[in-house]
Formats: C-alpha cells, structure tokens, sequence
C-alpha cells in the first residue's frame, strides 16, 4: 500500500504537465493506468465528492445504488470514449455545469426523489469517466475502464460514508454545505482551465 500510495502522489504531482502525466501513467500498465486517470483532474473526484455530500441530505436515501450508478456510468463512459478525446479534455465543459449544478443542490440542501438521484448519478459517472481508456485492444480498454469505474465508485462511497457521519453532529449541515460550494468553485476554475493546480489525463 506504501508503494502505491506513492505511485498515485507521484502521478498527482506530474499532472500539471499533460503530456508527460499520460505517459508516466500509461506505463504503469492497463489497470492502473484507469485507476490513476481518474484522479489525475481534480474536477472529477470532486464531482463526485459535491455529488456524494447532496445525495448524503437527500431524505430519501438510495445509497448502493447511486454509488453503483456512478461506477457503470464511468465504465459505460471510459469505454466508449476515444483515447484521443482526452487530450481536447472532453469531459472539462459537462464538468463544469455539473459541478455548478450540483454545488447549488448541496448549498440549499435541495431534496429530490430516489430516480432523480439515481439519473443525476449516472450521468455523474458518465463525466467522471469521460476521460477515455487507454489500449489499443477492446480487451486492454475494458480492464482500462473497469479500474476506472472501481475508483470513481470507491470515491463516491467513501464521500458519501464521511457526509453521512458529519451530518450526525450539531450545525454540521452547514459546513458540508460550504465545503461543497467551496470545492465547486475550486474544480469549476480547474476544468475551465484557470488554475495551475490541476492537471488532465
């Protein structure tokens, strides 16, 4: 875990060179070349941590399976999008309504059914995993998007395992509210490409 741990800091960090962050990824091999992609933008793990703190104050609560919604949505994604889209960054102008969109919800705690959730989830994963799998072979860009797909649920589920457990405390409701605004603003300026602090896979 060590040793992987510092795979993913040092990808993290090679990130605001695009070019050179592909490579160095690609070359730890199909798997974790998904599994690092995703979160090589800051706005798509963020995306799914705003996503995860609104769904965590939703009253209605379909917990397993937005998260499973979130992890085909990337797969469905990662797969059927070009390798070459990564490099025109094709997810950065969904991201960034989504995000809007989503910072809004979790700012006035805006409550929707189950089937609502469960859609905007999906699509969630679908921008989350628009950043393309890698592989020349249909069978290289499953394992590809199937790393992919496993990270961006993990995150989805931890998030929303970490909002659930804040809400619990007194007047914590407002502090995941302005952690989701502040996050939103955050990854809104990465994917439109004014901060220095992300990069793309």
């Amino acid at each position: 875990m060590r040793r992987l741990s510092g795979v993913l800091v040092l990808a993290y960090g090679a990130c605001a060179t695009p070019a050179h962050a592909h490579t160095e990824v690609a070359s730890l091999g199909v798997f974790w070349s998904g599994a690092v992609h995703f979160l090589l933008s800051f706005e798509r793990p963020a995306l799914v941590v705003v996503f995860a703190i609104w769904a965590g104050m939703q009253k209605q609560r379909a917990d397993a399976a937005w998260v499973g919604a979130i992890g085909l949505g990337a797969f469905a994604a990662a797969l059927a999008t070009r390798p070459d889209a990564a490099e025109g960054h094709s997810a950065a102008a969904p991201a960034i309504v989504a995000l809007v969109l989503l910072g809004a919800a979790a700012l006035t705690r805006f409550q929707l059914g189950a089937r609502p959730v469960l859609i905007a989830a999906l699509f969630c994963g679908l921008i989350a995993g628009a950043i393309g799998a890698t592989g020349e072979t249909i069978g290289d860009r499953a394992i590809n998007a199937t790393a992919l797909s496993l990270v961006a649920a993990a995150a989805a589920a931890y998030a929303l395992m970490a909002a659930t457990f804040v809400a619990r405390w007194r007047h914590a409701g407002l502090g995941l509210r302005l952690c989701a605004g502040a996050v939103t603003i955050l990854a809104a300026a990465c994917a439109s490409g004014y901060s220095r602090i992300c990069g793309y896979g």
